[in-house]
């Protein structure tokens, strides 16, 4: 799909807010192509049934399925010089992004791209942070379309 690529992420809306990817500057959740999968052409829908009493298959339509998106990056921190101003920062990036998925888990979001497509998303796979200094982030979402 045009448009539907990491880098064109701007932005995931959901009801406890907005968070913003790949911002040029500031605090900012910056998405890595190379870690993130789900993007690309849904996985294919293909039942196929033994035909009776003889040889063959019968094939029945095939459809796709959802997206299952895997988002990971890093937080970047330019509102602090010092090591306890950026822990803070941290800290306040990772909970916001926690809180925000949280509020996706019953209802949906939609995540835009810079190219005005949309998903209407779910969290189905909790945000983990890792990393000691820089902080990298990984999360799940799902789409029905």
């Amino acid at each position: 799909m045009p448009g539907y690529t990491y880098r064109n992420i701007t932005t995931l809306v959901t009801p406890a807010g907005t968070l913003t990817f790949n911002a040029a500057s500031g605090d900012r959740y910056l998405i890595d192509p190379a870690r993130s999968s789900g993007l690309g052409m849904p996985k294919v829908r293909s039942p196929i049934d033994h035909k009776g009493q003889t040889d063959g298959y019968l094939l029945h339509d095939f459809f796709l399925e959802g997206r299952h998106l895997l988002l990971a990056g890093d937080m970047a921190i330019d509102s602090a010089t010092t090591e306890a101003g950026v822990v803070t920062a941290r800290d306040a990036l990772a909970s916001d992004m926690e809180t925000k998925l949280t509020s996706i888990l019953r209802a949906t979001g939609t995540l835009n791209f810079s190219a005005g497509s949309a998903l209407t998303v779910k969290c189905d796979i909790g945000v983990d942070f890792s990393g000691v200094w820089l902080k990298s982030f990984v999360f799940g979402l799902v789409s029905a379309a």
